[in-house]
């Protein structure tokens, strides 16, 4: 048993769990039964009736404890296990039984089985293709369910041996467990299916038969006839294959036809329709039909199932979108009334796909509106979806299936307008993560308005009306875009000259680092130079397009400078001093300004400064000898005053922007003061630290586990323009979508909605990709990745 699979193991072990119960329960209701026949009866047979009621009683405790390794012991022996053998008397050409006793056990178990299947055939449909695929096959095969009816019966029948029964004694017995027996088998059955479901196992389908045969015809009527007028399929590709009959006793044989009516659909038969190569001309056949007009009388007696309960999903409203659990939706999901209409319970989809099916005079049709149905219920699936999107696509399928009637492939053509209109939607979705936001309920009421009219249309020859509801979002969306998008520009331009401006600096710092007078400055002095300063040039040289390499003597200034911050030199040039000093606060001050650089930024070098200037504007001209010989012998420099060997600047990776520029570009959203500072990290700029912080945002992790430098990196270098991502910006988790990144990837912009930037340095992308404050979401086609996985072959190896 070890060699099932995992979901099918504990199928088994909750069918092995559960045996003492449910045959407690079948032998107490068959017991029963037999007294109370007894009783109402007369002479010998009331009599043996009691007696085999007694027997029942008498026997239950030893057969419940058997139940469960007997089961467990059918289950492993039954591929091995042979039927009776029926051999022919040449002489009398009569049939004569082999080993009686088996012979009869197997008529007895046989005859449950049958009783069963019938009145468990629903549940055990359902439970057949979840076990099918559990084990690895592409289409049902209920024969090889390890817990069909026929192990059970087979498993009742062998406890029952252990008790040496008279002959008949098992046969009557049976008779009588079968009602209750089938009652507990499917609640087995449900529970199964359930089990498996939630595993996350894709429920199997039947392969697609052939036509029936024409009048006439040499073939058994049973089999569907070879498809007539078609070419022979290409290498590689699989044709559509007769059903392989059901071999359980008891059970129908269920005609290719009647599976193509009920059943779903398998990938092969889908990857070949899409393809071109299954023949989807071949006609139908009456039992196709008939099969359908069952079904279409059964949903027509049906009720219409309630709708959900809307404070399901508000009860989550609190939780922070990103971290809401996914709502599951399907095609069987009740939707809202209130949004949907008539179209938001199951039953009234079902009946329009139904009596679509009634309409369909050629296979391709029938495949054409399960390949719909299918896929919506895969894109139903897609957790980058919000909840409203997924329930969206599902409530359209009428009108989609209304198109499958006539344009059966329609799927398969990227360009057709129902399946760009489908795509669209999706894509559109992405701006949005919270279904509660404002900003998503006006997008999804124009979303239900346009779905309601197209489900609206009772027949739909060609995707127009599909076309016309694109066209119109397109329009809609670009107006909605179009004020976004000026001020996107605006910001990127903002954020391009940024890079360009630091671009010069750095190099402008280069060539300050090759001045021979840099030595002897005081290292607060240099700072400042290969820093504010560098910028200063740089800027003044771009606004003046570089037709000015020194606009406003910001590089002449600097000799003064640094003249200037030598105290043995102005000390012995007090006259020169009191020239120079004047002209080099002034233009440092402009320079400045012109930059639009905070003053709390550089407060600290002009202090130093002011403490370097201070002994030569002290002295008096008349005590100029005396006063130089005092200051020259008077306590040394403070420590951050003392004269410095040149240093050479390090390029900035880090951009620098005043205060508007990083609101205006997003970049204040992103600083290292937003969030909890995890590690010391390279300030953008000195007053950085001094701005006032937001409340601390604490590190999220996956698993109790930040994520490292290099695993943010891979994630960082994933990243394309176009592409979407949560980011937690200004205490609120907004869908964002990159929409630039330079060249040599060190500067991001984001922007979310209402055209909101958000921009950033790698530095401080690395650190929100690695506390989870910034999450990428994969926007890869819907349509195509649903498609793909629907025709994508099962893999998983039969395991037993």
């Amino acid at each position: 048993m070890s060699a099932f699979p995992e979901s099918v193991r504990s199928c088994i072990d909750e069918a092995i769990a559960r045996a003492p119960r449910w045959l407690g329960h079948t032998l107490d209701s068959a017991r029963a039964t037999l007294q109370h026949e007894a009783d109402g009866g007369s002479g010998s047979d009331a009599r043996d009736l009691a007696l085999a009621a007694a027997q029942l009683a008498q026997a239950r405790t030893p057969w419940c404890a058997a139940a469960g390794g007997a089961l467990k012991k059918a289950i492993a022996g039954n591929a091995q296990r042979e039927a009776p053998v029926l051999r022919v008397n040449p002489s009398s050409l009569t049939l004569s039984l082999v080993d009686d006793g088996q012979v009869a056990e197997s008529i007895d178990s046989s005859r449950l089985a049958m009783d069963i299947d019938g009145a468990v055939e629903k549940a055990l449909a359902e439970f057949d293709k979840y076990m099918s695929a559990a084990l690895g096959l592409e289409s049902i095969q209920p024969e090889v369910n390890p817990l069909r009816p026929a192990v059970i019966a087979r498993t009742i029948r062998s406890v029952m041996n252990e008790s040496n029964p008279e002959p008949g004694r098992p046969a009557l017995w049976m008779r009588h467990m079968a009602r209750p027996l089938a009652t507990e088998l499917e609640a087995l059955y449900e529970t199964c299916t359930q089990m498996l479901s939630r595993a996350g196992v894709r429920p199997a389908g039947y392969r697609i038969s052939g036509p029936a045969p024409m009048a006439g015809g040499q073939r058994r009527p049973t089999a569907p006839a070879p498809l007539q007028n078609q070419p022979h399929p290409a290498p590689g590709v699989v044709p559509l294959r007769d059903a392989a009959p059901d071999p359980r006793a008891g059970r129908s044989v269920t005609s290719g036809w009647v599976e193509l009516a009920s059943q779903r659909i398998g990938p092969q038969v889908l990857r070949d329709f899409l393809a071109g190569a299954a023949p989807a001309q071949a006609p139908l056949a009456p039992a196709y039909y008939q099969q359908v007009d069952r079904e279409l009388a059964e949903l027509e007696a049906r009720w219409d199932e309630a709708p959900p309960d809307p404070g399901i999903a508000k009860a989550y409203e609190h939780i922070a979108a990103v971290d809401r659990p996914v709502r599951e939706v399907g095609t069987d999901s009740p939707l809202s009334r209130e949004a949907w209409g008539q179209f938001a319970a199951p039953r009234q989809r079902s009946l329009v796909r139904t009596r679509l099916r009634k309409q369909a005079r050629e296979v391709g049709q029938v495949v054409g509106l399960d390949l719909v149905h299918q896929l919506l219920d895969q894109v139903a699936q897609d957790p980058r979806l919000l909840a409203p999107v997924r329930e969206s696509l599902v409530a359209l399928e009428p009108s989609l299936a209304r198109l499958a009637l006539h344009s059966p492939r329609f799927f398969a053509a990227q360009e057709n307008a129902a399946r760009k209109l489908l795509e669209a939607v999706a894509q559109r979705s992405f701006k949005y993560n919270d279904e509660f936001a404002t900003e998503f309920r006006e997008f999804f009421d124009g979303i239900t308005r346009s779905f309601n009219s197209l489900n609206a249309l009772d027949a739909l020859e060609d995707a127009a009306p599909f076309e016309q509801v694109h066209a119109q979002f397109t329009q809609a969306w670009a107006q909605q875009d179009a004020q976004d998008e000026q001020h996107r520009r605006e910001v990127m331009e903002a954020v391009q000259f940024a890079e360009e401006r630091q671009t010069e600096a750095n190099r402008v710092a280069w060539e300050l680092g090759q001045r021979t007078d840099l030595e002897g400055a005081p290292a607060v002095v240099q700072d400042f130079l290969f820093g504010p300063w560098a910028l200063v040039i740089a800027h003044a040289r771009l606004r003046t397009n570089g037709l000015d390499m020194d606009p406003g003597g910001f590089i002449r200034v600097i000799a003064d400078l640094l003249w200037s911050v030598k105290r043995e030199t102005t000390l012995r040039e007090p006259a020169r001093a009191f020239q120079v000093i004047p002209r080099v606060l002034p233009t440092l001050r402009a320079g400045l300004d012109l930059l639009g650089h905070p003053p709390a930024e550089t407060q600290h070098f002009f202090n130093a400064l002011e403490r370097l200037h201070r002994p030569v504007l002290k002295l008096r001209a008349k005590h100029r000898q005396a006063s130089l010989h005092a200051e020259l012998a008077a306590a040394p420099l403070d420590e951050d005053l003392q004269p410095a060997p040149a240093r050479k600047p390090q390029p900035r990776e880090d951009l620098w922007m005043d205060d508007g520029e990083l609101r205006a570009c997003g970049f204040e959203d992103t600083l290292p003061s937003d969030f909890a500072l995890l590690e010391a990290e390279p300030q953008l700029a000195p007053s950085v630290a001094q701005r006032p912080s937001s409340p601390v945002i604490p590190a999220r992790t996956l698993a109790g586990v930040q994520a490292t430098v290099a695993q943010a990196d891979a994630i960082i270098d994933e990243l394309k323009p176009g592409g979407w991502a949560d980011l937690f910006s200004k205490q609120r988790w907004r869908r964002a979508q990159l929409t630039w990144a330079s060249s040599n990837g060190t500067l991001f912009m984001f922007v979310s909605h209402g055209g909101r930037p958000h921009s950033m340095t790698r530095r401080s992308l690395q650190r929100l990709v690695m506390n989870r404050l910034l999450r990428p979401v994969a926007s890869h086609d819907v349509v195509q990745r649903a498609l793909e996985s629907l025709v994508q072959p099962r893999t998983e190896a039969l395991a037993a």
